[in-house]
């Protein structure tokens, strides 16, 4: 394991002293990593959590929107009913004007 520190670091081991420098210096650098990993990993977790709001923001607004349009729909039908009770009696009131003009 000391060789391939020694190894990876391109350097070679001669005394105790310098591999304690090499072991303090990978220990400082892992240091290092940790915290990147850590900034990295609160960052990460923020930005899901912002995700999660949105997500429920999404939702209420999807409920929303499904309200609305069952309100819409209700509507739609309602008019269409109308439209069609107009429509029956204006034929009704035509075929009794055609009736009154037969009898002039």
């Amino acid at each position: 394991m000391l060789h391939c520190l020694a190894m990876a670091k391109g350097k070679k081991i001669d005394s105790i002293e310098k591999l304690a420098t090499l072991v303090a210096e990978g220990f400082e650098e892992l240091k290092a990593d940790m915290g990147e990993l850590r900034v990295d990993s609160h960052m990460f977790k923020r930005d899901v959590e912002g995700l999660k709001d949105d997500v429920r923001e999404l939702r209420v607004d999807m409920r929303e929107v499904k309200r609305n349009v069952a309100d819409i729909k209700e509507n739609i039908e309602a008019q269409e009913k109308a439209v069609d009770k107009d429509a029956v009696t204006l034929i009704n009131h035509e075929t009794r004007i055609k009736k009154l003009e037969h009898v002039r």
